[in-house]
């Protein structure tokens, strides 16, 4: 497996593009992270109460809430994590568009671990995007939590591997969306315009129906940010707070994450390279 890697790390060793992406993807995602306490700070200055505003900015970044906040807003939407679908979708469907895939099951590498490799790349981005989240979190959380206990640092961790398992199932559906249709600018149309209608599907569809759609399901595993101080102001409202990752919405996810799989080696078994 480790070989399958060393071949895709190969082939994108002098892809210029590859690393300006991954630059970019890591420069917006710090940028978003670490911007949240400067606007916070912004905002007080500005606001002539800066102590409220202190307030608030320890309690989003205070251990364990901290986990469940980040991975929240590296998470929200479509908006940071379809940077790497797009590095995906480029990257597969550029195999098709230079016959790079045909030269390599010439030299010896079947269909199965073609897609493997695929797979292993993906595995290396989500780490690669977690551990950001990881160790922005740690930063963040040491210098603005009042508690530092390895109960109170270590609590919510659930959310960062249900991060982990977003992203990885969203890559997956850009590898299923670049293996089907194989042009790069086709691909990238058909996934916005898929962001547009999945939305209009839960408008219109059943509530029942409605968490089993792909995207729905995976942005459902960090549905809302979670603090001390929107408890407090809430407790007028009824409103249920997210207090860990679900493992029905964790198995909905992984249920689509082996389907895209499974689809995928599908397509490359039967298509004509």
């Amino acid at each position: 497996m480790i070989r399958l890697l060393k071949i895709e790390l190969r082939k994108l060793m002098s892809y210029k593009a590859f690393w300006l992406m991954i630059i970019f993807y890591t420069t917006l995602l710090a940028f978003m992270i670490f911007g949240i306490p400067g606007l916070i700070d912004y905002i007080a200055e500005k606001s002539g109460q800066p102590s409220k505003f202190r307030i608030f900015k320890a309690i989003v970044f205070n251990f364990p809430d901290i986990w469940q906040n980040i991975t929240f807003v590296a998470s929200t939407r479509y908006f940071i994590k379809v940077i790497l679908g797009i590095i995906v979708i480029i990257i597969i469907t550029n195999e098709f568009s230079f016959l790079t895939i045909r030269s390599n099951i010439i030299n010896g590498l079947n269909r199965r671990d073609f897609l493997f490799a695929k797979i292993e790349l993906i595995v290396l981005l989500t780490i690669f995007s977690t551990l950001i989240i990881f160790l922005s979190g740690l930063y963040l959380g040491f210098a603005h939590s009042t508690s530092k206990t390895i109960s109170d640092v270590f609590g919510k961790m659930i959310f960062i591997l249900g991060y982990f398992i977003e992203v990885f199932t969203f890559l997956l559906f850009c590898l299923l969306l670049g293996i089907l249709i194989k042009k790069t600018g086709i691909t990238f149309i058909v996934l916005f315009v898929y962001f547009i209608i999945e939305p209009i599907l839960d408008y219109k569809l059943n509530d029942s129906i409605t968490p089993y759609l792909p995207l729905k399901a995976m942005n459902h595993i960090i549905q809302t940010p979670n603090t001390s101080l929107i408890k407090i102001k809430s407790d007028g409202f009824n409103f249920d707070f997210q207090e860990a990752v679900s493992i029905a919405d964790v198995g909905i996810c992984l249920g689509y994450a082996a389907l895209f799989i499974f689809l995928s080696y599908v397509i490359l078994k039967k298509r004509d390279l």
